[in-house]
């Protein structure tokens, strides 16, 4: 499955990236959130190192139009 995805998008923090997460299975795609936070016990590693979120390469052209209209515009 890891060899088939791709990062969408690197988010600075994990209520984005389990938002963003959520609203792409909303629309029916499936995808992954990687974080390199201790099991989120040391979540200040996000700015560092960021949350990534993975979606297949099939779905990533329809995600990345999903989540730059509706995530891109929010945080401006």
């Amino acid at each position: 499955m890891a060899d088939n995805m791709k990062l969408l998008k690197s988010f600075s923090n994990r209520i984005d990236a389990e938002l963003a997460k959520s609203f792409l299975e909303s629309s029916g795609i499936k995808s992954l959130i990687l974080a390199d936070d201790v099991g989120e016990m040391y979540p200040a590693a996000s700015i560092y190192w960021g949350i990534k979120l993975f979606v297949n390469d099939k779905d990533f052209e329809v995600a990345s139009n999903l989540i730059k209209d509706s995530f891109n515009e929010a945080s401006e």
